[in-house]
């Protein structure tokens, strides 16, 4: 009730509240006009630009994403001692650690926070100490169309319930 009494009075950015319904949800798999599938959920406003399914992500998908967050942690323990300051970044790379400086930032939990420092680390170490790899990501990255990319309404919508301030980041305020 409070975070609705927020809303109403312009405190908190609309957005759909994960966890405060009671009881399963109806939604249907629907095609979007691109023809990528999107999740109508019944009495939410926007329709999610995925279709994510739980059975996989908590199934097949929980030990592998546990065993990469659990080598990334490992291998960057080893190399540590290693690590170059973010101000002695090549510019390629001391720009991919200031956009996840703004991500950890914008975190509202903890342990996500440490765990996207972890992230940042293992890879601003492989594209700074391994060139090839470097060259590549830049490569790709130039190809990138960031209006395919960019959050819409109906993103931000669902990633405010995510314990993330989007509106902050995108805005460049944190």
């Amino acid at each position: 009730m409070f975070n609705f009494i927020k809303r109403l009075f312009g405190i908190m950015p609309e957005s759909v509240m994960y966890g405060e319904k009671k009881g399963k949800e109806f939604a249907r798999t629907v095609i979007a006009k691109d023809g990528s599938k999107e999740l109508q959920i019944k009495g939410e406003k926007y329709r999610l630009r995925v279709s994510p399914r739980h059975h996989v992500l908590h199934g097949p998908m929980s030990p592998l994403k546990r065993y990469m967050k659990n080598f990334v942690i490992e291998a960057l323990v080893k190399c540590l001692p290693h690590k170059v300051p973010d101000e002695r970044l090549s510019e390629p790379v001391r720009e991919i650690a200031r956009v996840f400086d703004l991500w950890i930032k914008a975190e509202d939990e903890p342990e996500m926070k440490k765990l996207v420092g972890q992230i940042k680390d293992a890879i601003c170490m492989v594209l700074q100490e391994d060139d090839a790899w470097r060259f590549r990501v830049q490569a790709v990255a130039s190809k990138l169309n960031i209006k395919k990319i960019r959050l819409n309404k109906s993103d931000k919508y669902y990633f405010r319930g995510k314990s993330f301030k989007v509106d902050e980041f995108l805005e460049n305020r944190l």
